[in-house]
């Protein structure tokens, strides 16, 4: 269970395997030119936001992507490493779309990584340590942990998050919302 306590969300920005569609997992794949000017929007479009803290993830393209979003924001980083992306095992370099993914998603083992529960469990517990910190608190990490929190606390049918598409959580009552940044900056400073 996520601390009732908002947060913006951040996926890091595009690198050549997200383009390729391969999983990256733990692989410590850098962020592309692409991802590296994406990174430099977000930090543009949440300058005007009062985060105090950034949380990230120590794999390179979350934390080269937090250190972009850095200039804009005066913040510190905090690399919290149970934010680190799902460690795929033996499938990581390998399609997105295989049918290991399909099985793993429904509750396979994947030699070397780790399960579906684990991983969704040590995201959980890696956002809530986020959540100690001086707030608002920026996370910067990866689509797997976003699929965790999504499905923690929302409608599961809500899509994935794109690359360095800056969002927030907010606790409705007993529920969760989910806003893109741009829509609601102004609102949450």
């Amino acid at each position: 269970m996520l601390k009732s306590v908002p947060f913006y969300f951040i996926r890091h920005g595009e690198t050549e395997w997200n383009k390729l569609r391969l999983m990256q997992g733990q692989t410590d794949v850098p962020l592309n030119a692409a991802g590296i000017v994406q990174a430099h929007a977000a930090g543009k479009s949440l300058a005007a936001l009062d985060i105090k803290t950034i949380c990230a993830s120590p794999l390179r393209r979350a934390r080269y992507t937090a250190e972009i979003i850095a200039k804009y924001i005066d913040a510190p980083i905090v690399d919290i490493v149970g934010l680190m992306e799902c460690n795929f095992g033996i499938y990581e370099g390998h399609p997105s779309d295989s049918s290991w993914h399909t099985d793993w998603i429904k509750g396979a083992t994947i030699p070397g990584g780790e399960t579906l529960a684990e991983f969704r469990d040590r995201t959980l517990t890696a956002i809530n340590h986020a959540l100690d910190h001086a707030g608002p608190v920026l996370i910067v990490a990866h689509g797997g942990n976003f699929l965790s929190i999504r499905d923690a606390v929302l409608d599961a049918t809500t899509g994935p998050a794109g690359n360095c598409a800056p969002m927030v959580f907010s606790p409705q009552g007993g529920s969760w919302a989910l806003e893109a940044v741009m829509a609601s900056a102004t609102k949450h400073k």
